[in-house]
């Protein structure tokens, strides 16, 4: 870009409104065109300059231009709007090529405005979008891209409003499992068209968990939308939803209205928050009375909740059978101190918590953690676990230690006495005294906190 006229033509974007400070230009018929002085004549040059944007390195890697110019680094932007106003057929697969060699698919400037460019240019980008739109093979957000800019064209030109929404409808129809934020995407112009002749294809799209509910709501909510009647379809019993999976990643859920995990490190207000609400709701339950009424005292799914949380960076909406297993037969054995005699009490509560997670909250995973706590050798397992030295930590030795020589070791008085009577006794060893972390049902360990096991690494980094 070093001649005179391609200077002449830079220089001319240039003087137009900068794109930061301009963002309804697609209300404004012609601006561009105004400020830039520009006509057909451009327009090859101009599509020149757009496929820049491509190359996030285009900017640096160009000699001749004047970077002190206002706008300058949005050049290409400049220049996709001007074709805009133009209405360049010419430029439409230019812009697809564009558009199919991105590697950012967060890039705002193209989401935003690509489609609005499109539109614009009416008529000529319907059979370009639409081959893409239907190429499973192209990256969903360039397909996205591209039925956005379907809907821009039947906005801008109400006379395509019918050819569109066919074309939108049909996809709909075409929906796979693979899809479904594109299919998503289908459905949002399709919405946003008020295309009522597509509610049979939506609703087979929902039924098939197709369309993502996080993002428009259930077929329920779309059809009131459209004014339109059911055909009545069996939905599914749980949907997929974008929103919820966001949430879970973050800690929301049953027991916890505010996010847990924040920036890798886990919020201790909202924990303690999280540990409260399952113990209002769960110790008022049906189920936890019968624990009550068996063991005298609940505990185990409070240790499960922090292992969850501290151990796998889960809370109970997260949690599977997998998850449950590592706290069965490695947690327990490893960092609780209790006798094997405790197995029958920790399986059977566990088990309440599981059935009331089923019943309350129709947890997903609830169903099958429950059929796994019932298998037959769990208890018999997690008693052999628990009687193994092999899985002791030092903490947990000192403890059972203690508690095999007659102390009581949640006193601290009596894990005193035993530290004076070990360190008085005619076993060859130094001085000890009393770990500083031990673990029993319902105390708290942090995932930063040093390991019990006396290795000298932190919680979560040790004993996995």
């Amino acid at each position: 870009m070093t001649s005179q006229q391609e200077t002449s033509i830079v220089e001319r974007l240039c003087n137009a409104r900068s794109p930061r400070n301009y963002f309804d230009w697609e209300e404004q018929e012609g601006y561009y065109i105004t400020a830039c002085r520009a006509s057909g004549e451009d327009i090859p040059q101009l599509i020149d300059i757009v496929r820049k944007w491509s190359d996030p390195e285009w900017l640096s890697s160009e000699s001749g231009l004047d970077r002190d110019l206002d706008g300058i680094d949005l050049l290409p932007v400049t220049a996709w709007r001007t074709l805009a106003d133009l209405k360049s057929a010419a430029a439409v697969q230019p812009l697809i090529d564009m558009l199919c060699e991105l590697d950012d698919e967060f890039d705002d400037w193209v989401s935003e405005e690509l489609p609005h460019v499109f539109g614009k240019i009416g008529e000529p980008a319907i059979e370009p979008l639409v081959l893409v739109a239907q190429d499973a093979g192209t990256q969903e957000f360039v397909r996205s891209i591209a039925v956005r800019g379907l809907r821009c064209v039947a906005k801008y030109h109400e006379e395509a409003r019918n050819q569109i929404t066919a074309y939108l409808t049909e996809m709909m129809a075409d929906s796979t499992e693979d899809s479904i934020q594109f299919n998503t995407t289908v459905l949002v112009e399709l919405v946003d068209l008020r295309a009522v002749d597509a509610a049979e294809a939506i609703e087979r799209a929902f039924a098939n968990d197709f369309l993502d509910i996080g993002m428009m709501g259930k077929w329920e909510d779309v059809r009131q939308a459209l004014g339109v009647e059911s055909l009545g379809l069996e939905m599914p019993r749980d949907p997929y939803n974008s929103l919820e999976d966001l949430t879970k990643e973050v800690g929301i859920g049953i027991f916890s209205t505010q996010p847990i995990f924040m920036f890798g490190e886990i919020d201790e207000d909202a924990e303690q928050a999280y540990y409260e609400r399952a113990w209002d709701l769960f110790s008022n339950s049906n189920e936890a009375q019968q624990v009550i009424d068996s063991d005298g005292e609940l505990g185990w799914f409070r240790l499960l909740l922090e292992f969850g949380l501290n151990y796998l960076g889960e809370t109970i909406d997260m949690m599977t059978v997998a998850s449950l297993t590592e706290f069965v037969f490695e947690y327990v054995p490893r960092k609780v101190s209790t006798e094997p005699e405790a197995a029958d009490s920790i399986v059977f509560e566990l088990t309440k918590f599981w059935e009331y997670l089923d019943r309350a909250f129709e947890v997903p995973d609830a169903k099958s953690i429950i059929e796994w706590l019932n298998t037959e050798g769990v208890v018999g397992r997690l008693k052999s676990e628990l009687s193994d030295p092999k899985n002791f930590g030092m903490a947990k030795s000192f403890f059972m230690s203690g508690m095999d020589a007659g102390y009581d070791m949640t006193s601290e008085t009596e894990m005193a006495e035993f530290v004076e009577a070990y360190n008085n006794s005619s076993l060859p060893s130094n001085n000890v005294s009393a770990p500083e972390t031990t673990v029993s049902r319902g105390e708290r360990i942090g995932r930063n906190d040093p390991c019990p096991c006396g290795s000298g690494k932190k919680y979560k980094k040790c004993c996995r």
